[in-house]
């Protein structure tokens, strides 16, 4: 069975103190699932594809919990590597208060089942049926074993021309961004869509320059192969651009209320991977409404800054809504 988008990386449990509260007071804490690479697979399951979640999970009921959560979601969790129950699961906790105080973020991830894998125990055969495989750069940083199987998707998918999407998501937390810059080099060269942060460009290799300036320095840096490559970069409140077949464009934000800043980079990627993939919905506004891949990515990034939680828990009517810019619209 072909699988249209195929993804590999660590998931955790994030505890989120209520707003305003600090942790060394909170009486209570939420809790949500969050990985990046699962959130982008979980809103591409949502929007009808056939996504796939590769990680190691412990088999304990905090395990089964985050693969109940995904499976919600659409995601095909089958392929999970079971590590035993005295293995663990990455948790990061966090404080959310207005600025100056701000987001606090405090990780509790070393040595997680993720972190420690046998990479031996993945099936590297599932990249030849996915249409695209989407890793990301938090993956290397996390431990010896995520990273051999993060090498070895890479091979897998240039041997069999599968198509890599790659999102830098440098986590300053987690490693430096020299040892960041040089452990990703080689996935960077090999995306044929490489996103990133216009602040990670400027961190991980010192480029800097107009967003367009970016792009063609990173175009320059990256160019691999010499096939067809799609440069995206993220710029915040000023929206997103990108350099695809040499053509730059770029696409303002949607305006939004909301402020749940996790998770809306990777709907954003899922926005994007299924614009790339043709996805049913973009098809129809494409045709439509000129709805390109830039302006539907950041549509799914404004919707999830209104949903508490990692994934965005979004339905496609509610995407073609805003994208499409119904008002009036009576719900009741």
């Amino acid at each position: 069975m072909t699988i249209d988008a195929l993804s590999f990386g660590e998931t955790m449990l994030r505890l989120t103190a209520p707003g305003g509260v600090r942790l060394e007071t909170a009486a209570t804490l939420h809790v949500y699932v969050g990985g990046t690479e699962s959130n982008t697979t979980s809103c591409l399951a949502r929007l009808g594809l056939h996504a796939a979640w590769m990680s190691a999970l412990p088999s304990t009921p905090i395990g089964k919990h985050v693969e109940t959560e995904l499976r919600s979601h659409g995601v095909d969790t089958r392929h999970i590597v079971w590590t035993g129950n005295s293995s663990r699961l990455g948790i990061f906790y966090v404080e959310e208060a207005p600025n100056p105080l701000g987001l606090q973020v405090y990780y509790d991830r070393a040595h997680s089942a993720c972190a420690q894998m046998n990479p031996d125990a993945v099936n590297y055969a599932l990249v030849d049926t996915a249409k695209i495989l989407h890793l990301t750069g938090i993956t290397p940083g996390i431990g010896d074993g995520a990273r051999e199987v993060f090498h070895r998707l890479l091979a897998r998918a240039q041997a069999q021309k599968v198509p890599l999407s790659f999102d830098v998501n440098y986590r300053a937390k987690l490693w430096s961004p020299r040892e960041a810059a040089e452990s990703i080099e080689e996935a960077c060269r090999q995306a044929r869509i490489l996103f990133c942060a216009r602040a990670d460009a400027a961190e991980l290799w010192g480029i800097s320059g107009t967003p367009e300036e970016v792009l063609r320095q990173m175009a320059q840096r990256f160019a691999g192969d010499g096939g067809a490559k799609t440069l995206v970069l993220t710029l915040g409140s000023e929206g997103s651009a990108e350099l695809r077949d040499g053509v730059y464009a770029t696409a303002p934000i949607f305006p939004t209320e909301g402020t749940i800043r996790f998770g809306s980079g990777d709907a954003f990627d899922a926005g994007y991977l299924y614009s790339y993939l043709d996805g049913p919905l973009y098809q129809e506004l494409h045709e439509h409404y000129g709805v390109t891949p830039l302006v539907f990515g950041n549509a799914l990034a404004a919707l999830k800054r209104c949903i508490a939680g990692d994934i965005a828990v979004i339905s496609p009517d509610e995407v073609r809504a805003l994208l499409i810019r119904k008002e009036g619209v009576r719900f009741r």
